[in-house]
């Protein structure tokens, strides 16, 4: 998993990590904080640090695959996109419809 995903998708979920996942993901994505670095920090392996990371990446990516709140928004995001863009070519239709599925998604 890339930073910028991981750091997605803390934003929706990081609350249901725990303290120490939340920080060393938050300290190492988007800090730029080292492996080594963070196991001095918090006196433990390279290694501890690498799996609390992997947990915390993993539990992300679970929440996200039951949840599926970081894709809606992504998706209604694009209709949105798509709304504007009818509007700017004057297909009020279009606008309409591209507006009544980013608000049913969101409703959802």
């Amino acid at each position: 998993m890339d930073r910028f995903e991981t750091g997605t998708l803390r934003a929706y979920y990081g609350a249901l990590l725990t303290d120490r996942q939340n920080e060393l993901i938050r300290l190492h994505c988007d800090e730029d904080i080292s492996l080594g670095e963070l196991a001095e920090m918090f006196s433990v392996s390279r290694q501890a640090v690498l799996d609390g990371i992997r947990r915390g990446e993993s539990a992300l990516t679970e929440y996200e695959s039951k949840l599926g709140l970081a894709a809606r928004d992504g998706r209604a995001v694009g209709l949105l996109a798509e709304a504007e863009a009818a509007l700017s070519r004057g297909d009020s239709a279009e606008c309409t419809r591209c507006i009544g599925a980013a608000k049913a998604l969101l409703e959802e």
